[in-house]
């Protein structure tokens, strides 16, 4: 069986083969052609257990990831896992996958397809709310998806936007990175925002004048206590565009739009319908887009890892049975 850890999985594939596989794997998903049961969320105290497992054409998996809080204190990753991909004929196990990083990477592409299908071409500018993690990798596979020049982020911690510009630079070196004091100051500055935080309330001003005509995409919000957009951008939009229809039910961003009335249920569109061209938008309007994530997309991505790995001969392979 092949190990793959986090150093080895950063390279297999370059930000477009990431993005590429995701999209394959909501294609085929709108398509009928995958199976990603409810993933199972069990919470204990503040800690989160998930386990999400999937079933496609050649390949399964089972992604099993704790989300433990109190690990930013310690120095640890927040979030943590491993993938078992297995084969689809036989049931064989064939690799385990670093998790965390696997997450980072088709979150970074389920945000840079929002913006690849949401947001006007010539977008040249973002503005990223929260710089951990999952914000760094929104911030380089937006620049993968457009001929981004600036990004605006909002970040207190210092620490946190030294690694965020490290990140970027190491791959998009031209791009210059400004720093934002407030999310007013940032709305400012350019119409797209991507918010990766883990905060229960919004990170935007309830504000509709500050809103109109933007491009927000929500990536950190996933309970139904927790709303990280305002009320105001799902008053503007006439349409939310979610990752899956699991989204429809796991976060306020998606319960509490339509609880209060401000969108109707048959408003709630999965982006792959945007893809397949099913539905359409003016990108020129403000729009919004939750992703929540779904084993599918971590599926599609692993098993695009492993054949790479194979070709390559990276990884580590273990006796296993």
């Amino acid at each position: 069986m092949l190990v793959l850890n986090d150093d080895q999985m950063a390279y297999l594939l370059s930000f477009h083969q990431v993005i590429a596989a995701v999209e394959q794997g909501m294609i085929a998903y709108e398509l009928g052609e995958v199976m990603a049961p409810k993933r199972m969320h069990i919470d204990h105290d503040q800690d989160t257990l998930l386990c999400m497992p999937s079933w496609g054409e050649h390949y399964f998996g089972t992604k099993l990831v704790t989300v433990i809080p109190r690990n930013k204190e310690k120095g640890l990753p927040v979030t943590n896992g491993a993938m078992l991909l297995n084969d689809g004929d036989t049931g064989v196990p064939l690799a385990i996958l670093q998790a965390s990083k696997l997450t980072a990477l088709r979150t970074g592409a389920l945000g840079a397809i929002g913006i690849k299908y949401m947001t006007p071409s010539e977008t040249s500018s973002i503005g990223l709310i929260g710089c951990g993690v999952q914000g760094i990798h929104q911030a380089v596979f937006a620049c993968a998806v457009r001929s981004i020049s600036t990004i605006h982020y909002l970040h207190r911690n210092d620490e946190g936007a030294s690694r965020l510009i490290s990140f970027v630079k190491n791959y998009f070196p031209d791009v210059v990175l400004q720093r934002s004091n407030s999310a007013e100051e940032l709305l400012s500055k350019t119409n797209v925002i991507i918010a990766a935080t883990t905060s229960a309330q919004p990170v935007l001003p309830d504000n509709e004048s500050k809103l109109k005509g933007k491009h927000v995409i929500s990536i950190g919000s996933y309970k139904p206590s927790m709303q990280e957009l305002p009320d105001a951008i799902y008053r503007l939009a006439d349409k939310l565009f979610i990752d899956s229809e699991f989204a429809r039910h796991e976060t306020g961003d998606t319960i509490n739009p339509v609880k209060k009335g401000f969108l109707k249920e048959e408003n709630l569109f999965t982006i792959g319908k945007l893809i397949t061209q099913k539905v359409s938008i003016d990108v020129n309007n403000t729009t919004v887009y939750k992703s929540a994530g779904m084993a599918i997309f971590d599926l599609f991505v692993a098993q695009a890892m492993y054949v790479q790995a194979i070709k390559m001969k990276t990884g580590t392979n273990v006796a296993f049975s």
